[in-house]
């Protein structure tokens, strides 16, 4: 059972306020999530706070602008008593319960194995990387500038041996989420069912639906759990703005998302797209829920 723990907001519109963790995970986001923040710097699903092996962890869910702790921009980090986090211009202090920071049984494994806190002194405020960038911040690059140029060579490359693309997928890439125009009357427009269909994989035959604003998929305590060694703790994310603006976006995972067969960092969902995730490959569908249905 995870100790009680809660996040003390320092500035921002809610500024005095206790958000209690009850849940052992929350989601952080302007629009989406469990708690969300009302600031411009924030993304539409932003960071995930979650309690696992014994301590409490934040993870950036592939912001625009970062998560900061204790002002030094993290992908994840291990959250102790009176640790402070920074999201977008909102500051919070993490505070447990009587204080004390709980015996954990050793740190999981941040983004394939790091031994402690994920830390990007040299990525700028505002940058967000890929699966690849993230290996090359573990094999210790230390120029950022190297960083970048490695993410333009990426977003331009395709894997020869994936198959010829999905007519238009290209065009459907995207790596801009949260904008204005994707966010207007959100919540004037009915709830979407989300079907994942599991075709191969572990659970092969499986059908899991869900009707929240985001699916998270990975190895450990996401909505969806892919049993699988290749797919990363916290692999992607599916993000829902109505029946015909969903979104895949992985979040650096080690071995990468795939869509039809071409390895994507982010891109909308069609009806029938297949995801794979290492050996799990999944079918996509979503359709509205009605009062009716």
């Amino acid at each position: 059972m995870e100790p009680k723990a809660e996040l003390v907001f320092l500035s921002g519109d809610r500024a005095g306020e206790q958000f209690p963790l009850e849940q052992g995970r929350t989601v952080i986001g302007r629009q989406v999530g469990d708690l969300v923040v009302g600031d411009k710097e924030v993304s539409s699903i932003h960071a995930i706070i979650s309690y696992e092996r014994g301590g409490w962890y934040v993870m950036d869910l592939g912001s625009t602008n970062g998560v900061f702790v204790d002002e030094q921009v993290k992908l994840e980090a291990r959250l102790r008593h009176n640790t402070e986090l920074r999201v977008g211009q909102t500051r919070m202090r993490f505070e447990l319960s009587g204080g004390a920071d709980e015996v954990s049984s050793g740190p999981p494994d941040l983004l394939g194995g790091s031994a402690g806190d994920l830390t990007l002194p040299h990525v700028p405020r505002g940058g967000t990387l890929t699966g690849e960038q993230a290996s090359l911040v573990r094999e210790g690059l230390e120029d950022g500038s190297d960083i970048l140029e490695a993410s333009a060579e990426l977003s331009g490359s395709s894997d020869p041996n994936s198959g010829a693309p999905n007519g238009g997928f290209e065009d459907r890439q995207t790596e801009e989420f949260g904008s204005d125009d994707l966010l207007q009357g959100l919540g004037d427009v009915p709830p979407v069912q989300v079907q994942l269909e599991i075709l191969e994989g572990a659970d092969k035959g499986a059908v899991r639906r869900f009707t929240q604003d985001s699916v998270l998929l990975g190895r450990l305590n996401t909505d969806l759990v892919v049993r699988d060694s290749d797919v990363s703790r916290r692999h992607a994310i599916v993000e829902v703005f109505d029946a015909t603006q969903v979104y895949l976006r992985d979040l650096n995972s080690t071995n990468g998302s795939f869509v039809n067969g071409r390895r994507v960092s982010s891109v909308r969902l069609r009806a029938g797209d297949q995801i794979r995730l290492g050996r799990c490959l999944l079918r996509f569908n979503a359709r509205p829920v009605y009062s009716n249905d």
